[in-house]
């Protein structure tokens, strides 16, 4: 309580440094806000390897890449710098990676080989790092370092290897060496291959790195070119580098290059990637496609700096004038002379309106328009460029320098009458229990919407936590008179400053203000979260703004089996399984698949098995080698395409037999398989259906190879083809036999190549008859036809036709030719095993005279029939003489209706 009251007497304005006025003649007001104390030790407190512990110092000794939005800070022993007596040398040249608040997070070696999988070796691995020559992190958090033989390696920021090393200049290295043998004469390059391409500067930015390779002969030193070349990287730490693009850069080959800054392409002015270059006394702008020196001659700069929005450029000359300009050089808005003869060591933005330059303890910033204020440091400092400010890391504390939003200048002035400043003084007063608060109340009058904004606005630029719940009761007791505001506003506020000052604990670290809030979106700080180990921040943080948990889940879950070495499978299982459900619906797979690159083979199996979609389980499965489950899950889900794609992956993995074993105990397996060697490997098709006993499929298959190897018209004329058609219908036949339900099958193909070689005789017989191709019954029929009478009675002895169905095939091939001559004398010949009946149905189905049907029904020995078929041809008296016969009266009168006649010329037939 007592520390409210003082913090309440005490105007927060007092600690404001004054720089300057604005062109409307109001002050321009910064804050140096401490954020962090007791982040630094000693320099040797940080050599183990692994997270913990505090940042190393002095920072003077280190080479430092910072992170924007309170990101984390990169830091490596400065190589050129002597060390002090009585320091241990540290031969793997480690790299610390620190939080905001100066807590390690991870550490990792530069010096040293690194292995393809992304480990780490010291005695002989793929590739031994060069100098690093820069190194920075991207948007996504990702480190990158460059060596200066082109290689880029990617941590992350607990300092673990993304990909093994990518050599971003191989592809112009060997260029290189052809471009000089050209110059030479044409001669081979390979004469010249001595020519080295070194990496001299490196200028990592969000999506990349741009850098500069000097071109030199490898015996003299010289030298030949200067390059510039442009790295992109993908935002995602899953892949790597995307493209590496060389920038237009003629005539770059004289002068030195004092300082390189780059503008990104949504914040330069062509929308493309430009490259700001000191070189010699001028600056020139590099892209892709040109090079252009801009006309300023106040050169050489030593230090460039680009404003964060793209629109201004910061330089300072070797003369210690510090000028700002625009990115199109067509305005000078500051020239401000430092006197300082000594080169500053860091040149940074402070928002987009001030430049702050620090030579070693002291910083000096620069407002907009030439004022200036002085702080100094008693130890090393880094300075930290951010969107609205700089954040100071020093090797004690971290403080955070920034513009003094003009909603808390009016609020927190001193005798300041704004709207603002009357509604905090009167919830102040109104505390207290004063007139003052009706009257201050009454002074707002109708600018309280305007002086509840910027109370709201105010508690969220303020650090200090009973500030801003000040300023937020003053805001909620304005609300009271005001009921047209919205109150969304106030609820969005605080719940944006309950999230920030989650994050800003001295545990967490990560000092966004609320601009750098909205800048980076609640979605990427949660994946900030997750990426520094803060899983339950990360997770509340997402319910609070209704943001799916998946992801957070799904990297706390593989940082449990990372660092899960001392656990059993069975207890890791249990453990990620039961926070999983906290997310209904989520995929599993990615924390098996990690689990398996762990060499955690029966724990990925384990939590496999609680995967909800079969279409990422099987393919893990597979992956793991769990090929039987993966079948089994494949078929569970009905998934035809599934089914094939996990068959087709075992069937390349294990032999033959292995995978006949496999199939054959799952009929959906083996249909589907069999269903496609059917269309595309035959050979195959027999191997599993001989593996499954099924010959008469195997039987089925072979006659249906041997008709389309074989076609019997084409084989008719080859004798080879007609002695393959033959033997390979004997070898179907033999197939059928091992089944006895087969044994027709059998036979029909005993018959059939019969038939073959009984056509083929009959055909070299007679060339101009086709014979092949017909039937049985079809080739007696021809025979029948053509009056061959040998063959046909060979033809029916052959394949056992008997005299029924001979008699039958010659009657209705003979009414089919109506040949009634040869009909009446096949009739004649002997008496009929099929009775006269079919001759008399097939001559009037073929349309026979009606004298040649009445022959056939004359031999028709029932009276009844003989009576019904003479009158449906209109044979009136036969009718009447066979019905007579039967001494049938309804018969009579049947015959009486279908012929039409009169009932008294039937009857006296009748009694005739």
């Amino acid at each position: 309580a007592l520390k409210t009251h003082l913090s309440a007497m005490f105007s927060p304005a007092g600690e404001w440094s004054q720089c300057g006025t604005s062109r409307e003649g109001l002050p321009l007001f910064y804050h140096k806000k401490e954020i962090y104390s007791h982040v630094g030790e000693d320099s040797g407190a940080a050599s183990g390897g692994g997270g913990g512990g505090s940042m190393p110092t002095p920072l003077y000794e280190y080479r430092t890449a910072a992170s924007r939005f309170g990101g984390p800070v990169a830091l490596i022993r400065d190589e050129t710098l002597l060390l002090e007596m009585g320091s241990q040398y540290d031969a793997s040249q480690r790299v610390s990676i620190c939080a905001a608040n100066g807590v390690v997070l991870g550490t990792f070696p530069w010096k040293g080989s690194v292995v393809a999988d992304g480990g780490h070796t010291f005695g002989g691995g793929v590739r031994s790092k060069g100098r690093l020559v820069g190194f920075g992190w991207t948007s996504s958090l990702v480190l990158l370092c460059v060596d200066d033989n082109g290689s880029v390696y990617q941590y992350d920021s607990q300092g673990e290897l993304l990909h093994s090393h990518f050599n971003a200049l191989s592809r112009y290295m060997s260029s290189a060496s052809a471009l000089e043998g050209e110059e030479e004469g044409g001669e081979d390059y390979n004469d010249n291959a001595d020519v080295t391409l070194l990496i001299t500067e490196c200028q990592v930015w969000d999506e990349g790195a741009v850098v500069i390779a000097t071109e030199r002969d490898g015996q003299t030193g010289q030298r030949l070119s200067r390059r510039c070349f442009s790295l992109l990287c993908s935002n995602s730490m899953e892949s790597g580098f995307m493209q590496v693009e060389e920038l237009r850069c003629p005539g770059f080959e004289e002068g030195d290059i004092h300082a390189i800054c780059v503008a990104e392409p949504l914040t330069s002015i062509s929308g493309k990637l430009e490259v700001f270059l000191a070189v010699g006394d001028g600056i020139y702008v590099v892209d892709a496609e040109s090079m252009q020196k801009q006309n300023i001659n106040k050169g050489p700069f030593i230090s460039m700096s680009l404003c964060p929005n793209g629109q201004l450029l910061a330089a300072i000359s070797e003369a210690g004038e510090l000028l700002v300009v625009s990115t199109d050089f067509g305005q000078f808005l500051t020239e401000f002379q430092t006197n300082r003869d000594e080169e500053p060591d860091q040149l940074v933005w402070c928002g987009v309106d001030s430049v702050v330059i620090r030579w070693e303890e002291q910083i000096v910033m620069v407002g907009p328009y030439g004022d200036w204020v002085k702080y100094t440091y008693d130890d090393s400092v880094v300075l930290i460029s951010e969107c609205d400010g700089v954040r100071i890391l020093s090797d004690t504390v971290v403080d955070f320098l920034y513009r003094v939003p003009d909603c808390m200048v009016e609020i927190y002035r001193p005798g300041s009458t704004a709207a603002s400043a009357l509604l905090y003084d009167a919830r102040q007063h109104f505390d207290n229990q004063t007139a003052r608060a009706d009257d201050n109340l009454r002074t707002v009058g109708d600018q309280m919407v305007d002086a509840i904004d910027k109370c709201i606005e105010a508690a969220g630029y303020t650090f200090d936590v009973m500030e801003q719940k000040r300023l937020l009761r003053a805001a909620s007791y304005g609300h009271v008179f005001c009921n047209e505001y919205p109150k969304d506003k106030f609820k969005e506020m605080c719940q944006s400053i309950r999230v920030l000052n989650s994050i800003r604990d001295a545990q967490v670290g990560i000092p966004l203000t609320f601009l750098q809030y909205q800048a980076l979106t609640p979605q990427v700080l949660v994946s900030r979260l997750a990426n520094s180990h803060h899983h339950l921040l990360a997770c509340r943080v997402a319910q609070y703004n209704d943001i799916d948990i998946e992801r957070v889940l799904h990297h706390w879950a593989k940082m449990k089996i990372f660092k899960g070495d001392g656990f059993m499978d069975q207890e890791l299982c249990d453990s990620i399984v039961s926070k999983m459900k906290l997310c209904h619906g989520s995929s599993i797979a990615s924390v098996a698949s990690y689990a398996f690159q762990r060499n955690r083979k029966k724990l990925a199996a384990m939590l496999l098995e609680f995967e909800t979609r079969v279409s990422k389980q099987v393919p893990l499965l597979l992956e793991i080698g769990e090929l039987q489950r993966a079948v089994d899950k494949a078929i569970e889900s009905g998934d035809a395409d599934l089914v094939y794609y996990t068959l087709f992956y075992v069937k390349q993995r294990i032999s033959l037999q292995e995978f006949l074993a496999l199939v054959n105990h799952r009929p959906q397996a083996s249909s589907l398989f069999i269903s496609y060697c059917k269309k595309t490997e035959s050979e195959s098709l027999k191997t599993v259906l001989q593996s499954m006993g099924k010959h008469e499929d195997i039987a089925s298959t072979t006659f249906a190879e041997i008709l389309g190897d074989n076609n019997p018209l084409d084989a008719m004329e080859n004798p080879n083809k007609f002695a393959k058609l033959v033997s390979g219908l004997q070898r179907t036949a033999d197939l059928y036999t091992f089944t006895k339900e087969h044994a027709f099958e059998s036979k029909a193909c005993i018959e059939y190549a019969k038939l073959l070689k009984t056509q083929k005789k009959l055909q070299d017989t007679a060339s101009h008859t086709q014979y092949m191709g017909l039937s049985v019954t079809d080739s007696m029929s021809q025979c029948i036809m053509l009056g061959n009478n040998r063959a046909l009675t060979q033809l029916k002895n052959d394949f056992k036709i008997s005299d029924k169905q001979f008699w039958y095939l010659k009657i209705r091939t003979l009414a089919n030719a109506k040949d009634w001559n040869a009909l009446q004398d096949f009739a004649q010949e002997k008496k009929s095993p099929v009775g006269y009946l079919p001759f008399v149905s097939l001559a009037k189905k073929f349309g026979a005279p009606n004298e040649v049907q009445a022959q056939f029904i004359r031999r028709v020995t029932d009276p009844r029939v003989r009576a019904e078929k003479f009158a449906q041809i209109g044979y009136v008296n036969e009718a009447a003489e066979a019905a007579a016969q039967t001494k049938d009266q309804d018969l009579l009168t049947k015959i009486r209706d279908m012929a039409g006649t009169s009932v008294t010329s039937i009857t006296s037939k009748i009694m005739k």
